[in-house]
């Protein structure tokens, strides 16, 4: 049978010179090393007059505005760049939780445009399968078709009776200071808990390792253990 490590594992590309952005709270396959705080990126744009007069005959004609088009994507590209200038500035190689925000200026004619995450250091995770729907669809095709080609060397049908998965160690929470902590069982590396609206316990920056399991499961970033995250 197939190892479906060796056929899902692959280590992402470091990340270089690049700052990557994300509206989520994280990458697939890389983890969260560190939070470097709120970054932003200002805009503040106004109408070229001799244009608007132009825009305002084509609103009875109907058609495209195409100089309020044009100078909506300047402000929102302005912004941006100005966000990852300010990343790179302290360091971060990556934004996550990214948005846009857009109000209009107490001046008239003009809209101010915000860009917004939280600047972070992330870096590949080492032999990273993926998780999921698509990592599960992928690894039972190519499993039924080496058994359909014979290709899977396997002596009898007791091989294909799934093997019992070890049982994930539990981290330890300790409160401290009105802040909850959990630490690997293994290597003792100390993790910050949040809490959602479910009441739920969650790291920020990192994801869920397995769907399957019940509770958030993570991959230790110093020893690699992977252990739950109690609920209470």
């Amino acid at each position: 049978m197939i190892n479906r490590e060796d056929l899902l594992s692959g280590t992402r590309p470091e990340v270089g010179h690049r700052i990557l952005v994300t509206e989520k709270d994280s990458f697939q396959g890389y983890e969260v090393m560190d939070y470097k705080g709120m970054v932003w990126g200002i805009s503040m744009r106004s109408k070229d007059v001799v244009q608007d007069c132009f825009m305002i005959f084509k609103g009875f004609i109907g058609g495209e505005l195409s100089s309020y088009t044009e100078l909506s994507d300047e402000s929102r590209q302005k912004a941006l760049d100005r966000l990852l200038e300010s990343a790179r500035r302290i360091g971060a190689n990556a934004v996550i939780n990214f948005r846009f925000e857009i109000a209009s200026s107490p001046y008239a004619g003009s809209a101010e445009v915000v860009a917004y995450g939280n600047a972070v250091v992330i870096r590949p995770i080492k032999n990273y399968v993926p998780t999921g729907g698509l990592g599960n669809i992928l690894a039972e095709f190519v499993d039924a078709y080496m058994v359909s080609k014979g290709l899977s060397n396997i002596s009898n049908l007791s091989d294909l009776t799934p093997k019992p998965l070890p049982e994930t160690q539990k981290g330890e929470i300790i409160e401290n200071n009105g802040y909850k902590f959990v630490f690997c069982p293994k290597c003792r590396v100390k993790y910050k808990l949040e809490t959602d609206e479910n009441g739920k316990n969650h790291i920020m920056g990192l994801s869920d390792v397995d769907n399957i399991e019940p509770g958030m499961q993570i991959h230790c970033i110093k020893c690699g253990t992977k252990f739950t995250i109690p609920e209470s």
